[in-house]
């Protein structure tokens, strides 16, 4: 992570994408991994950029926003939980 001292709802928003990160790896899904994997390093170098290009996942048929994990029920439901914190966190950043 940069050395430089982060905002606190930035350090929220980098540690809910690492959760978020962890669960699609888990579940293989490592195409979105990857897209999430590269919106917190934007964002852990305090690159604002890293809003907008997270919103940008959920634009359309077939985004981020409607990925169901084929994983047990339970897991999707942390997963959802997840997804939308990193989203109201993203969209009180702008």
């Amino acid at each position: 992570m940069a050395s430089h001292k982060l905002h606190p709802d930035i350090l929220e928003f980098i540690s809910s994408l690492l959760r978020m990160e962890k669960i699609l790896l888990e579940y293989e899904e490592d195409f979105w991994a990857e897209h999430i994997k590269r919106v917190r390093r934007i964002a852990e170098n305090s690159d604002g950029a890293c809003i907008e290009r997270f919103l940008s996942l959920f634009g359309g048929m077939g985004s981020f926003g409607d990925l169901v994990l084929q994983a047990p029920k339970p897991v999707n439901e942390i997963f959802y939980r997840e997804r939308t914190h990193s989203y109201k966190l993203a969209q009180a950043l702008l």
